[in-house]
């Protein structure tokens, strides 16, 4: 689904949501979104920690 279909699929579905329901679905979706974000920061760590042990690996085969 490209991002503009779940734009549309989630503004279609606030619509029909009293402001109880979208005040949780949209908490939901900031915890969603956090979550992704620490998943690229652990990620990018990941990639970095890699990358230095590759290049320990490539120092010591001198």
């Amino acid at each position: 689904m490209n991002t503009k279909t779940l734009i549309r699929n989630i503004e279609n579905l606030s619509a029909t949501l009293d402001q109880k329901q979208l005040t949780a679905f949209l908490d939901i979706m900031d915890a969603v979104a956090a979550m992704a974000n620490e998943a690229q920061e652990l990620s990018k760590q990941d990639q970095s920690t890699r990358a230095s042990r590759l290049s320990q690996v490539a120092g010591g085969l001198h």
